[in-house]
């Protein structure tokens, strides 16, 4: 820091004082002591809790500035992953291997009334490691060597501000060994230019449903709720009905906030979702817990950033 800053911040004291506030003098007796007047003191004191006050300034600048580029926005997508297994929302085998796929860098963005609630969304990079080739999609084909093959994949939208992880899509690739629990099959058209000429299956596609390999098998909505209240520092939730008709699937039973979060799902094709209020969040706009089956692979979605909100 330069000095002269460094002067202003704490009120441009002059050295001489600070310099005769241990200067020794003669007591009453006639011995050198190092007498140091209230009033010195007090200087002495301003001056190193200011020159505190702007290391500690500095240090929380250096935080909030820290996601100010697609590498930090890489580490700290990272790091935070790292904060939600420590905490227990993921499995601590939940790993994102290599480099990103692909960084991008969001502005702040007013969300409309009808679709995103007026929820704002601040300044924020989208950090993505693609799970790469599905099996069941390429069947006998060979996938281009660039396509990464992972065992997970993410798509973690990263606040430049706190660091935090404010929506997270993340995929986990199913055993093919594994008993799936739901078939269907790929289809083509039969003729492209004529839609009413039907479609032949190619082959089938089989659906899994390995939401453990994401997050803990005895992980339930109350608790998945709690954690994410106390990982973005809100003070509680409440639970509301899927009432935006997003995927028009109608009103459902209300959720047990007791029962596992892997029964959210009813079948693989199905497009329910958790709405979630969160005390201390942006007022009337809510967050979304979602999870998916599909061939090959799961996928849990937490916050803003999926297709509701």
């Amino acid at each position: 820091m330069k000095r002269e800053l460094l002067s202003k911040a704490i009120g441009d004291i002059d050295e001489s004082f600070v310099a005769e506030a241990y200067r020794p003098v003669e007591s009453a007796a006639g011995s050198p002591e190092r007498i140091v007047h209230m009033k010195k003191k007090r200087i002495i004191s301003f001056a190193l809790a200011a020159v505190l006050l702007l290391a500690l300034g500095a240090a929380a600048y250096a935080v909030n500035q820290a996601v100010g580029t697609p590498q930090a926005a890489e580490r700290v997508a990272l790091q935070e992953i790292e904060v939600w297994k420590q905490m227990g929302l993921l499995n601590p085998e939940v790993r994102f291997e290599g480099s990103a796929s692909k960084i991008v860098e969001l502005q702040e963005e007013q969300g409309s009334e009808s679709y995103w609630y007026g929820r704002l969304f601040k300044h924020h990079y989208d950090v993505r490691w693609y799970l790469g080739p599905v099996d069941q999609f390429w069947g006998d084909q060979t996938p281009p060597p660039e396509l990464v093959r992972r065992d997970y994949g993410c798509n973690l939208s990263i606040d430049t501000l706190s660091g935090k992880i404010t929506a997270a899509t993340i995929d986990a690739r199913s055993d093919p060994n594994a008993e799936p629990v739901w078939e269907d099959a790929l289809r083509e058209p039969v003729d492209p230019e004529n839609p009413k000429a039907g479609a032949v299956e190619i082959r089938p596609l089989y659906f899994y449903d390995n939401f453990e390999d994401i997050f803990p098998a005895d992980m339930t909505v109350d608790r998945f709720c709690t954690l994410l209240a106390e990982y973005w520092g809100f003070s509680g939730y409440r639970l509301a009905e899927t009432v935006d008709g997003t995927y028009f699937d109608g009103p459902r039973e209300p959720v047990d906030p007791d029962s596992p979060l892997k029964d959210m799902i009813v079948n693989p094709l199905d497009n329910y979702y958790l709405t979630v209020f969160f005390e201390g969040d942006q007022p009337g706009a809510p967050m979304y817990i979602q999870l998916h089956e599909f061939p090959g692979y799961v996928t849990l979605m937490v916050g803003t950033g999926h297709a509701v909100g």
